[in-house]
């Protein structure tokens, strides 16, 4: 679209914590994939992170970038490479919704997974499979490097408490590109 960079990574990794925690002369707009959809609007239970249609949803938040993103402003999206369907299963989001939002880069957050499952059970009073964070953690990263090789952009992987990396590619990929 414009210049975004698109951060993704499972529930509760920690990338609004991650992002909070920089410290940044360089002017960008954090949007987050939720807010852009309206999540709560659409979904019937805004609190289960299961998604009826993964290809509808992702149709809706392209269509609602279009219209918040605008030239010369540099946005971090923060997202998800794949998402839980209807069904609970790990469904990755179509390749088609990154061709169309063409990110400068892709940044994948990641956490140990019993840090993951702590958070969500503190943020969201949900507890999950440890096994499924773990997958999907995995998925997410492998099918981000999928996607960062298809639309020839650089890709990082962030652990947590790496706000000065964050801080040093965001400085590479809004200034120095």
């Amino acid at each position: 679209m414009k210049s975004i960079i698109f951060i993704g990574g499972v529930h509760g990794v920690g990338k609004n914590f991650l992002l909070e925690s920089i410290k940044l002369d360089i002017p960008f707009i954090h949007l987050t994939a939720s807010k852009v959809l309206k999540w709560k609007e659409i979904s019937d239970n805004p609190d289960k992170k299961l998604v009826h249609s993964i290809t509808n949803t992702q149709d809706i938040l392209v269509e609602n970038l279009k219209k918040i993103v605008k030239d010369g402003q540099n946005y971090l999206l923060d997202g998800h490479f794949t998402l839980l369907n209807k069904s609970g299963e790990i469904e990755k989001v179509p390749m088609d919704t990154f061709i169309q939002i063409a990110p400068k880069a892709l940044i994948v957050k990641t956490s140990a997974p019993d840090i993951i499952l702590q958070r969500l059970k503190n943020r969201d009073n949900q507890i999950w499979d440890l096994d499924k964070i773990s997958n999907m953690q995995k998925q997410e990263l492998e099918y981000a490097q999928l996607i960062a090789i298809k639309l020839k952009v650089p890709f990082y992987q962030l652990e947590d408490n790496q706000g000065n990396i964050l801080e040093e590619i965001l400085q590479k990929e809004f200034i120095n590109a």
